[in-house]
C-alpha cells in the first residue's frame, strides 16, 4: 500500500512538472521597445525640461517586470487584448550607475496596449516616444535654486571661498536645450561660471535662501546641469540652533559636454535633524593638472515633498 501511494505521488509530481513546463513553453514573450522617456515642464514654474532618465522600470497588468537601461528591449508575456503598463522613469542616484532608482518626483506613465499575437515569431512592439512623457508630480515642490537668468544671485561665498559665480551669456558658454515636446529652444539666457586658478584655487558657496524641509522627508533631489574640467561637490549646510553644520553628499567628475545629475540629499538631511533651514552647498578645488578650472552650472533645482 505504501509503495502504491509513493508511486502515485511520484506520478502526480511528474504530471505537474510536465504540465508546468508545457504551460511555460506556451507563454510566448513579446518584446517591448522603449527608446527614451522625456520630461515636460511648465518652464516658468518648474524650470528646464532637461533630464537624464537612464532607466525604465516596467510593470504589466500589475506584475513587476523589472528595471532596464535605456534604450531597452524588454521581454514581456502579454495577454490577448488590453494590457495595462505602468512605466516609471529611473535615474542614476548621485550619478552612480549602480545606484539606479525610480525618480519618485516624476509621474508614472500609464499606457494601455491592445495586443493581438501575429504568429509564432515573437512580436516586437515599439512604444512611441510621444507616449512616453512624464511630468513632476503635483504634490512635489519644485524650487528653482538658481537658473542665472533673473537679477541677483542666490549663492554667496562662505569664509572658505576665494570666488563666486559670474554670469555668462556667450553662445559657447550657456546651456541650450529644446524639449522633446516643443519646437523651440528654452529661453535660457545665462549660465553660471566658476573660475579657479592659482590666485583663487578654491570655492565654497552656499545658497542665500535657506529651505524649510519637513522632518521625515524621504527623497530630496538636487538637480544640476553641469559642464566642468574639475570635480565639484554638492551638499547641505544645516542651520542648527548650535551653529551651522555642513557636509558634501556627492560630486561630479570632469565632463566636456553638458550633463545632468540627480543628487539625493536625504542622508545629510537626516544627519542634521532639527535645523531651522537648509542651504545648498557647492565646493570645489582647482586640480593640479590644469592651469584654470572652469565650472559651468545651470538649472539647479531642489525637488521634495513640502
Amino acid at each position: 500500500m505504501a509503495k502504491l501511494l509513493l508511486r502515485s505521488l511520484l506520478l502526480g509530481s511528474l504530471f505537474y512538472v510536465l504540465s508546468s513546463c508545457s504551460t511555460d513553453e506556451a507563454a510566448k514573450p513579446t518584446y517591448l521597445q522603449i527608446d527614451a522617456l522625456h520630461l515636460e515642464t511648465d518652464y516658468a514654474e518648474e524650470g528646464t525640461a532637461h533630464s537624464n532618465i537612464s532607466t525604465v522600470w516596467l510593470s504589466a497588468n500589475g506584475e513587476i517586470i523589472g528595471a532596464f537601461e535605456l534604450p531597452a528591449l524588454i521581454p514581456v508575456v502579454l495577454k490577448e487584448g488590453q494590457n495595462e503598463l505602468r512605466i516609471n522613469a529611473g535615474i542614476n542616484t548621485n550619478g552612480i550607475s549602480s545606484f539606479r532608482a525610480i525618480n519618485t518626483s516624476f509621474d508614472p506613465i500609464l499606457y494601455t496596449l491592445d495586443y493581438q499575437s501575429t504568429g509564432e515569431v515573437p512580436d516586437t512592439i515599439i512604444i512611441p516616444e510621444s507616449e512616453l512623457i512624464t511630468h513632476y508630480r503635483d504634490f512635489y515642490q519644485v524650487s528653482i535654486v538658481e537658473d542665472f537668468d533673473d537679477p541677483g544671485l542666490n549663492f554667496q561665498r562662505t569664509n572658505f571661498s576665494d570666488t563666486n559665480f559670474i554670469k555668462v551669456d556667450d553662445a559657447d558658454s550657456i546651456f541650450r536645450f529644446q524639449p522633446f515636446t516643443s519646437n523651440q529652444m528654452e529661453p535660457n539666457s545665462n549660465s553660471g561660471l566658476i573660475v579657479l586658478d592659482d590666485q583663487n584655487p578654491q570655492v565654497e558657496l552656499s545658497s542665500v535662501v535657506s529651505y524649510e524641509i519637513p522632518a521625515g522627508t524621504q527623497n530630496i533631489f538636487l538637480e544640476v546641469t553641469y559642464r566642468t574640467n574639475a570635480q565639484v561637490g554638492f551638499g547641505l549646510l544645516a542651520n542648527l540652533p548650535t551653529g551651522d553644520r555642513s557636509d558634501i553628499t556627492a560630486g561630479v567628475l570632469p565632463k566636456e559636454e553638458w550633463s545632468k545629475i540627480y543628487i539625493n540629499l536625504v542622508t545629510e538631511f537626516q544627519a542634521f535633524p532639527g535645523a531651522d533651514g537648509y542651504q545648498i552647498l557647492i565646493r570645489a578645488k582647482k586640480p593640479d593638472n590644469v592651469d584654470q578650472a572652469r565650472i559651468y552650472l545651470d538649472n539647479l533645482k531642489l525637488v521634495y515633498i513640502p
